[in-house]
């Protein structure tokens, strides 16, 4: 995969709030060489990284390359980072300002049948790389404007952890799917996961405060 103005911005967006958080929680580290460290992998992985198509044919190539991000960062502890350790980082990346505003400019179009049909556009367009380290979507309208389901076949963070021998680490970043489908102002039904082995993601997003929300809380579905 090509380093593109997509990586360098993910690295922009995501370097600063990972360091910040890895400086607080080993602060006897050498953070300039561990930095340098990270940064180097990151585009050697990247390059390694076969290509899902560019960020117009495919939006998730934002989500690929945030991962690689933190894997990235991983890699670079060279063993002295703990599982917990990476799930907390990840978690501190999402608090990026950044990435918070671009989610919550969402709210206004995310629930609309004219958003839902534009994603599931993209969604089959994007579907057309087979790349390991690709997503496979299935999106489904809803019964109207504030609710839709989307069934992921394949995920490319986990062909990026399996990849990168760090598949045990997906499943952390799955969090991420509740902060960012909240801060668009809707909620995440979710059962099974591909990170968990399960065989597909079953995203199931509606409103919050619809008439779905309240519906599917009644039934005291899980949230996983």
């Amino acid at each position: 995969m090509n380093y593109t103005g997509c990586e360098w911005l993910l690295w922009a967006v995501l370097s600063g709030p990972t360091f910040r958080y890895i400086k607080n929680q080993k602060p006897e580290w050498n953070m300039r060489g561990y930095q340098k460290r990270t940064k180097k992998i990151y585009g050697a992985l990247i390059a390694r990284t076969p290509g899902i198509g560019t960020l117009k044919e495919n939006p998730l190539r934002m989500c690929l390359s945030g991962g690689a991000v933190w894997f990235a960062a991983f890699e670079a502890a060279d063993g002295q980072m703990s599982e917990s350790m990476f799930a907390d980082m990840v978690a501190q990346s999402m608090k990026a300002p950044i990435l918070q505003w671009s989610f919550q400019m969402k709210k206004k179009s995310a629930f609309s049948r004219s958003a839902q049909k534009k994603s599931k556009q993209i969604a089959e367009l994007a579907n057309a790389s087979h790349s390991p380290c690709n997503w496979q979507t299935e999106l489904t309208l809803g019964r109207d404007a504030d609710e839709y389901t989307k069934i992921y076949h394949a995920c490319g963070l986990c062909g990026l952890g399996r990849q990168e021998k760090l598949f045990y680490l997906v499943k952390y970043t799955c969090v991420l799917d509740y902060a960012s489908v909240e801060l668009m102002g809707g909620t995440l039904f979710r059962t099974q996961t591909l990170a968990n082995g399960a065989n597909c993601c079953d995203f199931y997003i509606c409103r919050k405060g619809s008439r779905w929300e309240a519906e599917r809380k009644k039934k005291g579905e899980e949230l996983l």
